[in-house]
This record gives C-alpha cells, sequence and structure tokens, in this order.
C-alpha cells in the first residue's frame, strides 16, 4: 500500500490516493506536522513538547504524545507487514517519507529548480517552475493546527510564498506582462501593505506599462503607510525606483506615452473641455479596524482579479450590527488604486422606511461622473443605460451599501469588466451575478479582544483579561456591540472593565446597556425587525423563545402549530433576512443578542406568549421522547407512566434514528428543564428565571408549575436511554434544582424522580459515592408515592452503587428487590439486566461459578428475545466471573464477543470496557504485548468519554501489564494514577492498588 500524500500548504491534509484520511484533533495535527517538517530527521521528546506546547505542556504529556503516535500509526500502516511509516527513535520520532509525498518539500525543491534556471538564463523554464510551486497552497499553512512550531512555521511558509509570488511577478515583468501585473500587485499590495517589495514591483509593473501617474501615486501610498503603521521611510530599492519614475529612467515609463516629434500641441483639449476630476466618494477608513485579514486579503483579490469578462461584483450579506458596511469601506480604500477612474458610494438605505430609489442614486453617479444635469434622461431604464454607456472602458469601484433586495442594486451595476462593486445588504442576494456572496459572521475572540484594546488601551484590557473576555460574550462578538462597550469604557476612565460586565450579566437589561451616542444595538435590530411581515415576526419572537443551542425544524414547527415545510420556508425566509442562521440542514441558530432583542420582543408586546410557546416546546419533546425512549426499551412500562401529552409525537423508523433524535435534543431538554425549575425556585421576575412565568392561564396559582415540573422530570426519564451526557456542565446541576423545586412544591412523587435521575447521572458519571445518598432517597419516595416503576430502575441502580462501594452483599438484595418488580410489571429486559447485574455483584463476592450460571441462562433466553444492549452486558459479565475463575481462555472468548456485538450496536461504554477486561485475561494468559494495545486503546476511549471509574480500572490492568513486561516506572506511574482516581472517587480499590504498587520494583 503506497505512502500516503502530505499537505500542509493550508488545512492539514494526508491521503492515500484519493480518500482524505482523518487527522483527528489539532493537537494530534501538530504532532505530525512536527514530523514533516523535520525533513526524515528525528524529533527529540524535546522537539515535539516544545513544538506542540512551548513552555505549558499539560500533565504527563509524553502520555498524550504516545497516544497520538498510536493513532498515526494505525492510520498510517493499515498494512503490518509493509514498511514503517512512523518510526521511534530513542524518546522521539521519526517519520520516513519520500520529499515528493510532502508538498512543502515539494514546493521547496521547485523553488530551487528555479533558481538553477535562472542561472542557466532560462526564464520562461524558471516561470513555470515557479507557477507549479505556487499552485501547491491551498490556503494558510498549516490552518487550525495549534503550537508554537506551527505558528513559526506558519509565517515562514507565509514568506516563502510571497518570495515565489514575487519573484514569478518579476520575471512576469521582465518578459514584458506589465499591464496584467497591475491588478495582481495592487491585490498583494491591499493583502500586505507593509511589504515593500510588493510595493517597487507595483511601481515597476505602472512604469512599465506607461502609467507614470499612478506608479508615482503607489509610491507616495506606500510612504503614507510606512510612516503611519512602522514610523519609518521608504528603503533604498523604493526611494531609488522613485527617482527613476520620476527623471524617466529607462525601462519603466513605456515610449507610446512620450510627446513624439511634430505632434501639434493644439490637438490638445482645450480647458474649457476638461472632463471633472475622477469621483472620490469613498467614505473616510474606520482608523481602529480590526481583525478579518484574511477576508480582505480574498476581497481585495477578487475586485481586482485580472482573468474576468465581467464586472466583479461582491456581496457582503449578515446581520444588522455584524460589520458590513465597516469591512466594506475598509475594503474599497485597499483596492482603490486599482481604479484610477474613481469611485463612488451610495447609501441604498434599505432598511429605512423609504429605501433609495435606483433612478435618483443613478442621477448622482452621472452627475459625478461629468453628466450635464439638464441633460439626465427621465425613467430607470434610461438612465442605467446611459451609466453604462458612462463607465465603459473604464475601471471604477462602487460601493453600494444596505442594499434591500437584488431589484434595488440591479440598474446600478457596471456593464464593463474593468469596474468593481461590493455590495451590503442584510438579506442574501442570491440573485445577482456576484463573484463572491460572502455571509460575514462575528469577530472572533481574538479580534474582538483587540478591537476592545486598540479603543480602550492595552494596559487597561492586559489589566482585566478575564473581565474583558466576559464582556466581549455578553456582545456576542458583534462588532456594534463590541464598538459599544469599547466606546463607552473609553468615555468612562474611572469604571472598571468589570463594572460594565456586571451590568451587561443581566440578559434582561443588556440590550439598552449596549448603547452610546448615536450606536445603539436595539435601534439596530430594530430596523431589521420592522422589515418583517406578521408571520415572520410571529416565528422570530416564538422561535427565539425556545430553549437549546439549535432550533429543530420539528420543534419549531409545532410550537408555531403548523406542518414542518411551510415552517421550513418561513424559517428560511428568516435565514434570508439576516436574522436567524442554518448551521446544518433543518437546524436553526440565534445570535444571542439577537435572541435577547426577540425575548424583550416577545415580553413587552406579546404577555403569554412566553409561558406558551415554554408549555408548547415542553409537550412536544417529552411526547417523541416517550417515543424514542419505547425504540430503546421496547418492552419498559416506564413510558406509560410518564406524564400525559397533547402534542403529537415524531415518529420513529428504526432505534437508530430516535438515537440522533435524542442527542439531538438533549441539550435543548436540559435547558429547557433548568428554566422550569429556575422560574419556581427564583421570585418572578428574576432574570435568570427566564422569559415568561409558567402560572400564567386559568389554572390555580401553582397547578401550572406542578404540571411543567412533573413534565420536565419525565423527559430526562425518558431521555435517560440516550443521555444526556453526565460531563455537560449543566445536568447535575438541573436536576438538583428539580429535585429542589419538587420540594418546594411538595410534590413528593416528582421529588423522587427527580432524586432518581440525580443518583443515575452521579452513575453514569463514575460517583458512585455521590450517587447512594440520592438513590436511597429516591427509593424511599418511590415506595411512599406507589410509583413502582421508578422504584424499579431506584432500586437496580442502588444495587449497582453498593456493588461498586464494596458492598456486593448488600447488592445482592437491591437487585432482588429489583426483579421482584420488573416481574410484577411484566418488564422482560429490565428483569434480565438486574439478573445479570446481580450475577456481577456475586461474582465479586466470590460467587463466580453462580454468576456464569446466571449468565448463561439469560443467553439462552435472549436468543428468543434479541437484544443487544442486554446481550452485550451479559457476555461482559460473564467474562469476568470466567476470568475470576482463572479460565482465561474463555474469558477472552466471551469478551471478544462483547466486542463484536457491541461494535455492531454502536455501543462505545461497553467495548472499551470489554477491551480492557479481556487485555487483563490477556495478561494472564502471557500475551503481554497483544494486551498492551487493548488495554491502552482502552484507556483513550474512556478518557475521551470521561468514563472515570472504568478509566480508573484500566490503569489498573496497565499497570499489571507494564510490570510483567519490565517497564516499573511506567507501571508505577500508571498506578499511582489509579489510586489517586479512586481516593477522588470514593472507590473501594485502594487496598488493592496499593498492595499492587508495593509489589513494583524499583525503576
Amino acid at each position: 500500500m503506497s505512502v500516503p500524500r502530505f499537505s500542509v500548504l493550508g488545512p492539514l491534509d494526508v491521503r492515500r490516493g484519493t480518500d482524505a484520511l482523518d487527522a483527528g484533533p489539532p493537537q494530534q495535527q501538530a504532532m505530525l506536522a512536527t514530523l514533516l517538517l523535520s525533513r526524515n530527521k528525528t524529533a527529540s521528546a524535546c522537539d515535539l513538547l516544545d513544538a506542540l506546547w512551548g513552555d505549558r505542556p499539560p500533565g504527563r504529556p509524553m502520555n498524550t504524545v504516545r497516544t497520538y503516535a498510536w493513532r498515526w500509526r494505525r492510520l498510517l500502516e493499515p498494512d503490518p507487514a509493509a514498511p514503517r511509516v512512523l518510526v521511534s527513535r530513542g524518546d522521539g520520532y521519526q517519520l520516513a517519507v519520500p520529499d515528493d509525498r510532502v508538498d512543502v518539500l515539494t514546493a521547496e525543491r521547485l523553488a530551487a529548480d528555479a533558481d538553477a534556471a535562472l542561472r542557466r538564463d532560462e526564464p520562461d523554464a524558471a516561470r513555470e517552475l515557479l507557477r507549479q510551486a505556487l499552485e501547491l497552497w491551498r490556503g494558510d499553512p498549516l490552518l487550525g493546527v495549534p503550537g508554537p512550531l506551527a505558528e513559526r512555521e506558519r509565517q515562514r511558509l507565509r514568506g516563502l510564498r510571497l518570495d515565489l509570488l514575487e519573484q514569478r511577478i518579476t520575471l512576469d515583468l521582465r518578459g514584458g506582462r506589465a499591464e496584467q501585473c497591475v491588478r495582481e500587485l495592487t491585490g498583494l499590495v491591499a493583502a500586505d501593505p507593509l511589504r515593500e517589495r510588493s510595493h517597487a514591483l507595483l511601481m515597476e509593473a505602472l512604469g512599465r506599462a506607461g502609467r507614470r501617474a499612478d506608479a508615482l501615486a503607489a509610491f507616495r501610498q506606500a510612504r503614507s503607510i510606512l510612516a503611519d503603521e512602522l514610523g519609518v521611510e521608504p528603503g533604498p530599492e523604493l526611494a531609488s525606483l522613485h527617482q527613476r519614475i520620476l527623471s524617466g529612467g529607462p525601462a519603466l515609463p513605456s515610449a507610446k506615452e512620450q510627446p513624439r516629434a511634430g505632434d501639434d500641441p493644439g490637438d490638445a483639449a482645450p480647458a474649457s473641455r476638461q472632463l471633472p476630476p475622477p469621483p472620490a466618494q469613498l467614505p473616510p477608513a474606520i482608523p481602529d479596524f480590526t481583525g478579518r485579514e484574511e477576508l480582505l486579503a480574498r476581497l481585495a483579490a477578487v475586485l481586482t482579479a485580472q482573468d474576468r469578462s465581467a464586472p466583479s461584483v461582491v456581496a457582503l450579506s449578515g446581520m444588522g450590527g455584524v460589520g458590513k458596511t465597516s469591512l466594506a469601506v475598509q475594503a474599497a480604500h485597499r483596492v482603490r488604486g486599482a481604479f484610477p477612474d474613481g469611485q463612488l458610494h451610495a447609501d441604498l438605505r434599505g432598511n429605512g422606511d423609504h429605501p433609495a430609489a435606483a433612478e435618483a442614486v443613478l442621477a448622482d453617479f452621472l452627475v459625478a461622473l461629468g453628466t450635464d444635469p439638464g441633460t439626465l434622461p427621465e425613467g430607470l431604464a434610461a438612465r442605467s443605460a446611459l451609466f453604462r454607456s458612462a463607465v465603459d472602458g473604464k475601471q471604477i469601484l462602487l460601493v453600494l451599501d444596505d442594499a434591500h433586495d437584488a431589484a434595488q442594486v440591479r440598474p446600478l451595476l457596471p456593464g464593463t469588466a474593468g469596474c468593481a462593486a461590493l455590495v451590503t445588504s442584510r438579506t442574501r442576494l442570491s440573485s445577482l451575478p456576484v463573484r463572491v456572496q460572502q455571509d460575514l459572521d462575528v469577530l472572533t475572540p481574538v479580534e474582538a479582544l483587540r478591537m476592545l484594546a486598540r479603543t480602550t488601551g492595552p494596559q487597561r484590557v492586559d489589566a482585566e483579561p478575564v473581565a474583558a473576555r466576559e464582556v466581549l460574550d455578553a456582545c456576542g462578538h458583534l462588532p456594534l456591540a463590541v464598538r459599544i462597550v469599547a466606546a463607552r469604557l473609553s468615555a468612562r476612565p474611572g469604571w472598571s472593565i468589570g463594572t460594565l460586565g456586571e451590568r451587561l450579566r443581566a440578559e434582561h437589561r443588556r440590550i439598552d446597556e449596549l448603547r452610546t451616542g448615536d450606536l445603539a444595538v436595539r435601534a439596530t435590530f430594530e430596523l431589521g425587525y420592522r422589515q418583517l411581515t406578521p408571520e415572520q415576526a410571529t416565528a422570530f419572537r416564538q422561535t427565539a423563545l425556545l430553549e437549546g443551542p439549535l432550533v429543530a425544524l420539528s420543534t419549531a414547527a409545532a410550537v408555531l402549530g403548523a406542518p414542518e415545510p411551510g415552517t421550513g420556508d418561513l424559517l428560511e425566509s428568516l435565514v434570508d433576512l439576516a436574522v436567524l442562521q442554518a448551521p446544518h440542514p433543518d437546524r436553526y441558530r440565534f445570535h444571542d443578542l439577537l435572541r435577547l432583542f426577540a425575548r424583550n420582543k416577545s415580553e413587552t408586546e406579546h404577555p403569554g406568549e412566553a409561558t406558551d410557546v415554554t408549555m408548547r416546546q415542553l409537550d412536544f419533546l417529552l411526547a417523541t421522547a416517550r417515543e424514542a425512549f419505547r425504540w430503546a426499551v421496547p418492552d419498559d412500562c416506564v413510558g406509560g407512566a410518564l406524564a400525559p401529552t397533547e402534542t403529537a409525537a415524531l415518529a420513529f423508523e428504526d432505534l437508530r434514528s430516535a438515537r440522533l433524535w435524542a442527542a439531538e435534543e438533549c441539550e435543548a431538554a436540559l435547558a429547557l428543564a433548568g428554566r422550569i425549575a429556575d422560574g419556581i425556585l427564583l421570585p418572578t421576575g428574576h432574570p435568570a428565571a427566564g422569559p415568561g412565568h409558567l402560572t400564567h392561564g386559568t389554572e390555580p396559582s401553582g397547578s401550572g408549575e406542578a404540571t411543567a415540573l412533573r413534565k420536565a422530570v419525565d423527559l430526562l426519564i425518558a431521555l435517560s436511554p440516550f443521555g444526556p451526557d453526565p460531563r455537560l456542565g449543566e445536568v447535575l446541576p438541573t436536576v438538583r434544582r428539580l429535585a429542589e423545586a419538587a420540594v418546594h412544591l411538595r410534590d413528593r412523587r416528582t421529588e423522587g424522580r427527580a432524586r432518581f435521575l440525580l443518583g443515575t447521572y452521579h452513575l453514569a458519571a463514575g460517583e458512585p459515592a455521590r450517587a447512594e445518598a440520592p438513590a436511597r432517597a429516591a427509593v424511599e419516595a418511590c415506595r411512599e408515592t406507589d410509583d413502582p416503576v421508578v422504584l424499579r430502575q431506584a432500586s437496580n441502580d442502588l444495587g449497582l452503587i453498593t456493588s461498586y462501594l464494596g458492598r456486593p452483599g448488600e447488592a445482592v438484595g437491591h437487585y432482588d428487590e429489583a426483579i421482584g418488580l420488573a416481574r410484577r410489571l411484566g418488564h422482560r429486559s429490565g428483569e434480565l439486566v438486574t439478573i445479570v447485574n446481580a450475577a456481577l455483584a456475586r461474582a465479586r463476592s466470590g460467587q463466580a461459578a453462580e454468576a456464569v450460571t446466571a449468565c448463561e441462562s439469560v443467553l439462552r433466553t435472549l436468543h428468543t428475545r434479541p437484544d443487544d444492549v442486554v446481550r452485550a452486558f451479559t457476555l461482559y459479565v460473564l467474562g469476568l466471573a470466567l476470568h475470576a475463575l482463572r479460565r482465561y481462555e474463555e474469558a477472552v472468548t466471551r469478551f471478544t464477543e462483547c466486542l463484536t456485538v457491541s461494535e455492531e450496536a454502536g455501543l462505545s461504554s461497553h467495548r472499551a470496557q470489554a477491551r480492557f477486561r479481556m487485555a487483563d485475561s490477556l495478561r494472564a494468559l502471557g500475551a503481554a504485548r497483544p494486551a498492551l494495545e487493548h488495554a491502552r486503546a482502552a484507556l483513550t476511549a474512556l478518557q475521551e468519554t470521561g468514563a472515570a471509574r472504568d478509566a480508573t480500572q484500566c490503569l489498573v490492568v496497565l499497570g499489571r501489564i507494564w510490570t510483567d513486561l519490565g517497564d516499573f516506572a511506567t507501571a508505577r506511574g500508571c498506578l499511582e494514577r489509579a489510586r489517586e482516581s479512586s481516593l477522588r472517587l470514593g472507590l473501594p480499590d485502594i487496598e488493592e492498588i496499593t498492595v499492587l504498587l508495593d509489589a513494583v520494583p524499583a525503576a
């Protein structure tokens, strides 16, 4: 199998043939980049640590490096018989890859070949080699790859590309292609205005093209930029070239521009017929403009592109306040030198009550271009035709700001290829003949911080870095909001950044805090809101009231009470108007400030709307979660014990589609449950309680809250087979607040269910010691309120907890109660799972033979009632029991079967557990090396999923394996980590781990 191709001249890319290989997370990519750029030399451990983390490595960094190396070997060496690609050398690694498989090494070879061609006086061959080298760049080198080495190499490779590009352009100039070079150099100068060599080439190209005045203007612009940005005068090359152009030196101005002998001076146009100066209508550039450098460079390149047969039209769209106008003006100033015949600007007032008429805008443009106002024709079509005639053959740039729609813009566009237009609009102008349609996003956190520092002063930001980031997060990194807070802080030197942060923390007044002078976020959003139809405005407000990071089309349709196709069309119209985003098909997202604006609108102008939306979302999610639960546990009677709903549920085709829906909606369900709990626990009007209050309507006070709370808890129970992941920071606090809210309402049944959830999530997080108290409280409450369905599951959980805490005898008692309840309820799969749980407890208490008998009985039952989840778990416990009986080969067989079933069913946790337990059995059989590979892979998977208890036990297995292999230092490290984790989690394994540590010989 061939060695893959590696690309670093852009995002890191690894391909085998045409197939792209998964390069993994950013730090893993950084390791590969380091090895690729080491040019087949060994990168030592010190080299790798410095390249990936600099002077701030994480804890145990070499373990991380070894994990990355293991992953790269699996990816790059799928055929064990093939030569090794990633080779261990001492404490480091070497990548054995031919130079022609790495794009940067290929580019450097082509550059060297071009130099050799020039020494042989073969400029055409050199130019072709340089062109081939430049074609290897696919964007910014090592894009997205972190680490100090990646940043150093990124800067070096950017410089290399510019060097090669300037060499190729120099050859073009010497070959008589000056006119074609002007546009390319204009874009190059705009992208990197501090590079003197690019300025010099632009001056030379203009001079060789016979445009002496433009060449001198280019020098003045270069001198101004260097003085303003660096405080220096142009260097010798620029200064010398300037003097040659002034004196009409050789090979610069072309002969056709020089006066010829015999020319009649009388042929010149009389003064009375001189045309007016070219229009220069661009608004002033913004002095503190920050960020978007890559986008600015791309826009400059498109606007000044040489290879075009029509005007370059660039359309910038996005929500109000995102910086469309600022970016357009900045880009226009960067490229104005490429449009010597003038720059035209118009505010089209597209979001105002009276958008500008295209006919009036054309009149202004024609007058600016020298047309006598008295001769202007009437009518839009006539003026549009005259405008195209007036700019024909000229190089003119138009900036059309705040367009209402494509129909307003279309008559204003020139027809000649030498012109270009920048158009901004909140609406996507997809029907225009654009070369680039750019949807503008908010600033990156780094760009927003830089903008704040430029206005308030870097010392102020450096003094309060955490508060500065909090303020910018509250602004959602929206440029208008950042500009406002920066201006407010600048005008109030006595304020700390934290003071403003406190004022922005309250969501209900944040929009009103974001104003200063004539700048206001609310006013900007109001302009867009007034453009919505009544149907769009309702959808805008009500979808903003939905909880969760993304709005699913199905949920929006249920809440709006409309079919999905019509709702989809409505939401897509909001996307086109830039008040909603569509990051994925049928999934929508609001900018945080727009969401707050919409919620404020709902609260102030539509009382009761928030409560209605909350209840409709809750009802729909619970109804659909019940259907998903039935797919996950078909014979479980929990579905029938959940609160009743009135909303129609989604229908699922299979378990996979149910699992996918649950994964997508679990964060929304969690956020909704949290808001309901806060609405009960916090006083009315408290900002953290969210929009609306749940006691609105015709029900007696408190009954609406109780209904909502019951449904919120039942919603999380229905989702429990799928998640939410207990590592999500809000899961445990939210469930705890639900239990407190139930206590507040004296709803003992709901309290029992909430306590059950709290124990379940602590258990799933690998925290059995913390799970015990809520599980016991759940069992007590469920007995009191005769809630047998939840009591069965709570008893099963309590059995697991006491088993994990080293009390297997007590665990069997809880399991027996759960088995009895399952039989009473007719819950066959629940009964089988608890039987296997009881078998696990017996295996741990010295009754492994009884455990084997119980598991084999369950497996026989599953032949007639297939259930992959129960089957995988049973095989796992059977393997543990066989291992305890020292029947290691049989244990390996059962663990292997468990792996197969888990992989086919997508049960990642069972797969990882079976893998490290199988490793222990292999170790006992003397197969330490295969055992090591399985245990390492299992540990990586367990750490990625946050399964702390299983990861601790896997570390114990690794400690034993490394001891058998004679690597006592690594063995001790694994066991020490396992002991620390056991202490933290309250696991009963401390004594066993201590004995193992004492038995490890000194390194």
